[in-house]
């Protein structure tokens, strides 16, 4: 599960294109941010690329990305590129069949980073590709899930949103907000559409005609859209989207992701799927495994948890004129470590060792550190040596916040989780699972 935001240039604070995204996983699922650098390849050898499950033609040249990927899959959750290009999925279920193994969502947004360098071209990049290769596998972690995607992509003038249904899509270009969850948002409102979809409707019986063709409606899967909350995170979203309009900012879109609007009071010890910062605790259950916000601009920034919660999260800063290394794909067991760590306090908040309201005070301060460090001088107008040395100092505060928090709370002993019986015995199953994975 998963919520993805863009607010327009023509809606925001700096009139810049803000782009926004909780990546909703399982849990224990470690999401690892790495930076890739550009890469050419020689097209004599017939390069190939493997995807998570499929192995596809390379191309001859790659841009420079970030992504922000589950640890087990080649393709990304979220991520931007060098141009300035933001895309986000979510998983849509759909009356559409699942396929055989093919390129996943999240292999779709990776490539179409790699390749592209507008949001136009990465949109319609993605309906090449699933047109090619189709959309399919198991997208889980410890347990099996399967669904079809949509997106949003953006850049630094405009924004796009595409939607899909098996090997059918329709695409919208965006003005002003938008905001999409687990379901279906475009009705008959598009502005392009597969070939096919109407014509192939209508012989399925699932419409008379254009006139009453509706995407949304004929083919989501009602059952499985309902329980996935998403109706209460877009429509909350929307809502606080429409009341910052004309002054939204990047902390606006912080605080969007940060948001409990189902017992708020209750957000540790209790589960919900229908809040825009998930917290697990129930048998069919998701968690925010790691948050991104850009503003993109002539020299885009980015802010990044590369942790679960952004309620409990330091938002770290990144651009891309830096010589800050992030992770490489090298590095994964480091990105999993650093996410580990980071999880390990949210942990500690459910047996008793951290106070949550004391947490999140120390994490207000060091946020607030991080900010003036940050803001002290002109990021866009410094080397890139300069600009790093800004990043690893945001960085080295972060990471003396997370020491500090682990030593303590690791002095004290583990108590009895609070809240329901089902909330229980999930985080308990749940912190013996991550525990062992440590």
């Amino acid at each position: 599960m998963c919520d993805t935001l863009v607010a327009t240039g023509s809606v925001t604070k700096s009139g810049n294109v803000i782009f926004a995204k909780n990546s909703d996983r399982e849990p224990n699922e470690p999401q690892v941010l790495i930076r890739i650098p550009r890469k050419r390849y020689d097209m004599n050898s017939r390069p190939t690329l493997r995807t998570t499950y499929l192995e596809i033609e390379q191309a001859e040249e790659t841009n420079e990305v970030v992504i922000s990927k589950p640890s087990q899959m080649w393709g990304c959750e979220m991520g931007f590129n060098e141009y300035s290009v933001a895309i986000g999925n979510e998983a849509v279920f759909t009356k559409e069949k699942h396929g055989k193994d093919a390129l996943t969502g999240m292999d779709m947004v990776r490539l179409a980073l790699e390749r592209t360098k507008t949001a136009k071209e990465a949109v319609d990049y993605i309906i090449f590709l699933l047109g090619r290769y189709g959309q399919g596998g198991n997208c889980g972690y410890a347990k099996k899930m399967r669904y079809h995607n949509s997106f949003i992509a953006a850049d630094r003038k405009e924004a796009y949103v595409l939607e899909t249904a098996g090997e059918y899509w329709v695409k919208k270009k965006i003005s002003g907000f938008y905001a999409i969850s687990n379901g279906l948002t475009i009705e008959n409102d598009f502005d392009s559409c597969h070939p096919s979809l109407i014509k192939d409707s209508v012989a399925k019986k699932m419409c008379k005609g254009k006139e009453d063709f509706n995407f949304r409606k004929l083919y989501s899967d009602p059952l499985y859209t309902k329980f996935s909350g998403s109706k209460s995170r877009m429509s909350a979203a929307i809502e606080i989207l429409g009341e910052h309009s004309g002054e939204i900012s990047v902390s606006a879109m912080v605080k969007i992701l940060q948001n409990h609007q189902k017992d708020p009071d209750k957000t540790f010890y209790k589960g919900s799927m229908s809040n825009i910062c998930m917290h697990a605790g129930s048998v069919i259950s998701s968690q925010t495994t790691a948050s991104v916000v850009g503003e993109l601009k002539e020299q885009s920034e980015y802010w990044y948890t590369a942790s679960s919660l952004p309620c409990v999260s330091v938002f770290k800063p990144f651009v891309f004129n830096s010589d800050f290394k992030l992770f490489s794909e090298d590095e994964q067991e480091k990105g999993i470590e650093f996410w580990s760590k980071r999880e390990e306090i949210f942990r500690m908040m459910l047996t008793g060792q951290t106070d949550p309201s004391e947490y999140k005070n120390s994490r207000d301060e060091t946020q607030r550190l991080i900010n003036e460090i940050y803001v002290k001088k002109d990021i866009s107008a410094v080397s890139k040596e300069e600009a790093g040395g800004i990043l690893r100092e945001c960085a080295k505060t972060d990471n003396a916040f997370v020491d500090k928090m682990l030593k303590k709370g690791r002095s004290c002993s583990p108590q009895k989780i609070k809240g329901g019986i089902i909330f229980k015995r999930y985080w308990s199953a749940a912190n013996a699972a991550f525990k062992a994975e440590l």
